[in-house]
């Protein structure tokens, strides 16, 4: 399990509270129960407490709680995702980096390092050892169509917090060439007998959702996070577009379905949209260490979003007859 501290601590003004049955964390208007054997309670409680002074590197944490019956890295994780951790070490100033700096340096190799330990996805696994159904590749077109469709509606909320002018303009320039390609993709649907009354009703698979609430959350409030997401979904994978296009012509699929997802791909590549990371990055000139690690936890959540949505894919489209995934009350 990753964790980017080197020195984590609570913080300020994070209360903790011992309940009896038991701990509480209370921080302004929010916090957390955490729930524990009676055994374990004194240990995480100390646990805690030296957490609060942000005081001990991770690595000395982990040495003196580890053999207490869970998990110091779990823990850290956990309350991080809730904004209760923060980086104690002082600012190290050969640590900070400008964004271009950090996208060759830290993004790039850590989002690879990321997808190569999860190996092919499940789906692409399929694909190549033409083991897919057609369904399968029916319904990745229909979850393409939702990330596809949310793209301007992400883009947005980053114009209100954004006053550089020449990051307003790229933003505003991908929100341009994005607005209306969901059009494609109903198109390419259209064409294996699935109308756009039935897509505007569906309910896309929890891990689409879950991509394209992330990519929300990180548009209104960490925009650096969003600017360093854009290059996992403008990326184009032409050895998948290949085979993605002969599996289609296997399954007697008509043209009018995988030309528009191609198209799209085709697009985003010469539109230079794969390097809209880079070139939004290169207009921000300091990012601090504590802030790349904030964007990397966000990158490699998202990568294992990405793998867990190819997984649900093969899942779900596999199994059933009925994919429209559309649910009448």
């Amino acid at each position: 399990m990753a964790v980017f501290f080197s020195i984590p601590g609570l913080r300020a003004g994070v209360h903790i509270q011992n309940n009896g049955t038991g701990i509480s964390l209370e921080y302004r208007d929010q916090g957390c129960d955490i729930n524990i054997v009676p055994e374990q309670k004194d240990n995480v409680l100390a646990f805690l407490h030296t957490l609060s002074t942000g005081e001990k590197p991770l690595a000395e944490l982990n040495k003196c709680f580890s053999k207490c019956g869970f998990s110091p890295n779990e823990i850290i994780n956990d309350l991080d995702s809730l904004g209760l951790i923060h980086e104690c070490q002082p600012l190290n100033k050969e640590k900070v980096m400008s964004g271009e700096d950090f996208y060759f340096t830290r993004l790039l190799p850590t989002a690879k390092k990321w997808q190569y330990q999860r190996g092919h996805s499940p789906l692409y696994e399929r694909i190549i050892t033409n083991t897919v159904t057609t369904n399968e590749i029916i319904g990745y077109a229909m979850e393409y169509y939702h990330l596809v469709k949310m793209s301007p509606a992400l883009i947005s909320p980053v114009l209100s917090h954004v006053v550089d002018d020449s990051i307003r303009k790229q933003l505003i320039r991908i929100f341009v060439e994005e607005y209306d390609h969901d059009k494609m993709m109903i198109e390419c649907l259209a064409s294996v007998g699935i109308e756009e009354s039935i897509l505007l009703l569906r309910q896309p698979l929890p891990a689409t959702f879950m991509a394209n609430a992330s990519l929300g959350v990180y548009a209104r409030q960490h925009y650096l996070s969003f600017f360093c997401a854009l290059f996992l979904f403008e990326t184009a994978y032409p050895d998948f577009n290949e085979r993605l296009k002969q599996i289609c012509i296997e399954k007697k699929l008509p043209k009018e379905f995988y030309r528009p997802i191609l198209k799209h791909s085709d697009i985003n590549e010469e539109g230079d949209h794969d390097l809209i990371t880079l070139n939004l990055l290169k207009e921000v000139p300091v990012i601090a260490e504590e802030e790349q690690n904030t964007i990397l936890v966000h990158i490699c959540n998202l990568i294992e979003i990405l793998h867990e949505e190819d997984r649900q894919i093969v899942d779900f489209y596999s199994t059933q007859e009925n994919i429209s995934r559309v649910y009448y009350y």
